[in-house]
């Protein structure tokens, strides 16, 4: 049986989708129903609504048409959204719950002849969709993920808004100030007096911050992520950012996002050269020259319930330049002489996560793994997570299945473990490392590989031409 840890790791999102969901229709149902008393009982906002028939002849029923088309035009929005579409779908519900429930009271439904106002309904959801989606309905998107964020944004807040209005109007009892009967509009001079109704407010409050804050989680966008690779020289970080470009590809067809990626130049020179070998060629890499800089990175999507932008990116250099990161990193910019420093510099700085490479090729090896520097730049880089991965796996993958007659692809969990093992208890390096990351766990990843006649590692290739990964499929759960 999984651990609450990897139950929430491997289906958190749908989790807290249904949680949402469950909190939204338990609160919603005796929370609209108090909004409905509200409005039979509106002394401000019911009157001015009514106003508009005599000052602009709009009825009621016309009003109340083109608003419900506009919450319409926003949800549906809302629903073509590729990141909000579930919940967008479960809105919908929502939606129906919420008209069944005035129903049940006679409001609403029962008062609007939506056959005779169907011009005002169209209207208010045109009028939704265009302010909803603004320009981005008249775009051809080719290079920027499809998102209708201000149309979730302004579904929220009408939602909000007609919430605390409705509490307000329910627990307020104002003086009135206005007559709308008679076909004119009388302006009344109030009588200062106001009371409040005290009987259910502490309740009615609780479930509409309840409901307001749970719709905020519920048609938010999470915030992009930006993470950022390091390792020393020869550690694998092209081939690892040529690895999880595959995977997020792989990824994103299976979806069928139409969320573009946008690969750097660098990056997808990589992956052609890699992937226009022959079945029995290497490896087809050349080492980064002394004065190449190349900028490796790419954007995807993780996530399908809660999905969030993540950008990957790393520079790929020749020179010990991770030495002089630290360094750089307290240093103002006017100090750096190095303008490769200076951009590696730059770029740690902004990103939210830092990846830091373990060689397992230099373990294997009994070489220096070249990580020394990491310590200095988690004391100066504040503020960041660290992931911590271990590259060229596959020389563990041959020894985990000699050791333990078992796949280290099908039984994933179980290798990784043995990876942390094995690298924790065999190098103090990589030991202290884990611990001053918090206990950070070391995620293992490779590129399954076999040794030619002249005893080099290359890649396997299925009949296809294509390299075969490990363990980057996973890790896409990480980055989220």
């Amino acid at each position: 049986m999984d651990s609450p840890a990897t139950f929430l790791e491997e289906h958190g999102e749908k989790f807290f989708l249904g949680v949402y969901f469950l909190i939204m229709v338990v609160v919603a149902g005796p929370l609209f129903l108090t909004l409905g008393e509200a409005w039979v009982a509106s002394d401000v906002f019911r009157p001015l609504i009514l106003s508009l028939n005599p000052l602009l002849s709009i009825s009621l029923e016309q009003f109340s048409a083109a608003v419900f088309g506009i919450y319409l035009g926003l949800l549906l929005l809302m629903t073509i959204d590729p990141k909000k579409r579930v919940q967008g779908a479960l809105l919908w519900l929502g939606t129906g719950s919420a008209l069944i429930g005035l129903l049940s009271i006679g409001l609403f439904i029962p008062n609007i002849d939506f056959a005779a106002n169907v011009a005002w309904l169209g209207a208010g959801l045109v009028g939704g969709t265009v302010i909803g989606g603004g320009k981005q309905l008249m775009e051809v998107r080719t290079t920027s993920a499809l998102e209708f964020r201000q149309s979730a944004s302004i579904l929220f807040y009408l939602i909000t808004a007609i919430v605390l209005v409705g509490l307000v109007e329910f627990h307020v009892n104002f003086p009135q100030f206005i007559d709308p009967s008679g076909g004119t509009v009388e302006i009344i001079a109030p009588e200062p007096t106001v009371s409040v109704a005290w009987g259910g407010l502490t309740t009615n409050i609780l479930m509409a911050g309840v409901f307001v804050v749970t719709l905020r989680r519920f048609v938010t966008y999470d915030s992009s992520e930006n993470f950022f690779v390091l390792g020393p020289p020869g550690s694998g970080k092209s081939l690892f950012l040529v690895g999880k470009y595959l995977a997020a590809l792989d990824d994103a067809v299976d979806r069928k996002s139409d969320t573009p990626l946008n690969p750097s130049g660098d990056l997808m020179e990589l992956v052609g050269r890699l992937d226009a070998a022959t079945k029995s060629a290497g490896w087809e890499l050349d080492s980064t020259g002394a004065t190449e800089v190349e900028d490796l990175q790419f954007r995807f999507v993780n996530g399908r319930v809660f999905p969030k932008n993540i950008e990957l990116s790393s520079l790929d250099y020749a020179g010990e330049y991770l030495e002089e990161l630290p360094g750089a990193l307290m240093s103002p910019d006017s100090e750096i002489d190095n303008s490769t420093v200076q951009l590696l510099s730059d770029r740690v700085r902004a990103a939210n996560t830092l990846i830091l490479v373990i060689d397992v090729e230099r373990y294997h090896n009994n070489e220096p793994l070249g990580i020394e520097p990491y310590f200095d730049i988690l004391d100066t880089a504040d503020n960041k997570d660290v992931l911590l991965v271990a590259t060229k796996s596959d020389i563990l993958a041959e020894q985990f299945e000699d050791e333990q007659a078992l796949d280290p692809h099908q039984y994933f969990e179980d290798f990784r473990q043995y990876v942390n093992d094995t690298l924790i208890e065999n190098n103090q390096a990589v030991r202290t490392l884990v611990q001053d990351t918090s206990g950070s766990e070391i995620h293992p990843v490779y590129y399954e590989t076999t040794v030619n006649d002249d005893g080099e590692r290359v890649p396997m290739r299925d009949r296809n031409g294509n390299v075969m990964t490990v363990g980057f499929e996973e890790m896409l759960e990480k980055l989220g």
